[in-house]
C-alpha cells in the first residue's frame, strides 16, 4: 500500500501536506480544487484504502496510498512527517466530509506544526452543516458532539449537557445504535423535537422531525441504514433567534407564542400546519401550543 518516497536529495525543503474534504455520499460533491491536488500530490493518505480508491478511481486518480488509520497512527504519522521532510507532498483524504471532524487528522495537524512543516485545509462537504441548515432550527449559535461516548456514565453526562444547551445541538450516530440514543433523548428531553438526517446527498436522503419517542417508534418500525446526524433543537426562552430570553416569564413567552401564532394564520397558514411551525421555532410540546390556539379563538382545550 505505500510507495517509495519520490524525493531522496539531501537538505531538500519540506513538502507540503493537504488536508482534503472528501463527498458525504454524492461523489460529485468533491471540489475541483481537491481533485487538482489529489492529481497532483505524491502520496495520497487514507483511512479506509477499499472507500477512497471507490473514489479516486472514479476521477481517475491512481497515486501511492498511505495508511492513515486510528490504530498506529502515531507510528503512520511519524512516516508520514517523514516523508514530508524528504520533499513529498501529500493529501490526507477523509472517509466523509471533512478530515480531522469525528475522523483522524487532530493530532497531525498538532505534529505537522510542532515539526514547522506547511499544511493547509481543503474545505468541502460536511454532514454535520448540511444537517444543520436542512433541520430547520437556528443556526446563528450550535454546538457540535460528533459521536458521543459509549462509556454510559460520560454518555449520559454528554446529553445532559446537549439538553441544557441555549444551542441548536448536533451528534452524529450509527444505524445500530439509534433507537438507544433516541430513548436516552427521550427520558432527558422528552419535550424537544429532534430532526433525524440519514442519507445526506444520497437518492434516498431523508429529515424527520419529532420528538424521541415519535423518532424512535417509526425507526423500531423502519430500519434505519446509513450514516446518521441527529440535530436537538435548543432550550426554549435561551435562544435570541425566536425572540425570547432566559429572562422572560412564562406568561410572556405564552404572549410571544400567541404573536407567532397570529401571524402564521393571517398569512393562511392551516391552523394544524401553523401549530407545527410554531412548536418547531419556539422548541415547545405541540399540544401545549395548540392549546394556546385554542385558547385564542375561544375554545376549550379538549
Amino acid at each position: 500500500m505505500e510507495g517509495k518516497s519520490r524525493k531522496k536529495a539531501a537538505n531538500v525543503k519540506n513538502g507540503m501536506f493537504f488536508f482534503c474534504a472528501s463527498p458525504i455520499g454524492n461523489l460529485q460533491d468533491i471540489t475541483l480544487r481537491v481533485l487538482q491536488c489529489l492529481k497532483t500530490v505524491d502520496y495520497i493518505a487514507v483511512e479506509n484504502a477499499g472507500r477512497s480508491r471507490k473514489l479516486l478511481s472514479h476521477y481517475g486518480i491512481h497515486a501511492p496510498l498511505l495508511s492513515y488509520r486510528e490504530a498506529g497512527r502515531a507510528m503512520k504519522e511519524e512516516r508520514i512527517i517523514k516523508y514530508l521532510q524528504g520533499g513529498a507532498s501529500i493529501a490526507l483524504l477523509s472517509d466523509a466530509g471533512m478530515p480531522a471532524i469525528s475522523d483522524p487528522g487532530c493530532s497531525l495537524a498538532r505534529r505537522l506544526h510542532d515539526h514547522n512543516i506547511p499544511f493547509t485545509v481543503l474545505p468541502g462537504p460536511s454532514a454535520a452543516l448540511a444537517a444543520l441548515l436542512l433541520s430547520g432550527y437556528p443556526t446563528r449559535r450550535f454546538v457540535f458532539w460528533g459521536f458521543l461516548s459509549r462509556r454510559k456514565k460520560e454518555r449520559t453526562w454528554e446529553l445532559e449537557q446537549i439538553g441544557s444547551e441555549n444551542k441548536t445541538g448536533i451528534i452524529y450516530e450509527t444505524p445500530h445504535r439509534l433507537l438507544n440514543t433516541l430513548d436516552e433523548l427521550s427520558s432527558l428531553m422528552p419535550e424537544r423535537e429532534l430532526a433525524v438526517c440519514r442519507e445526506l446527498t444520497k437518492q434516498f436522503e431523508e429529515v424527520r422531525h419529532g420528538e424521541a419517542h415519535e423518532l424512535k417508534e417509526y425507526y423500531a418500525r423502519v430500519k434505519p441504514r446509513g450514516e446518521i446526524t441527529i440535530v436537538v433543537s435548543p432550550l426554549l426562552g435561551k435562544t435570541e433567534s425566536n425572540g425570547t430570553s432566559a429572562s422572560m416569564s412564562p406568561a410572556e413567552v405564552k404572549e410571544k407564542v400567541k404573536e407567532k401564532l397570529n401571524a402564521e394564520l393571517k398569512l393562511g397558514t392551516p391552523p394544524s400546519r401553523a401549530v407545527k411551525e410554531v412548536s418547531r421555532f419556539f422548541s415547545l410540546n405541540r399540544q401545549e401550543v395548540y392549546g394556546w390556539l385554542l385558547e385564542m379563538q375561544g375554545r376549550k382545550t379538549p
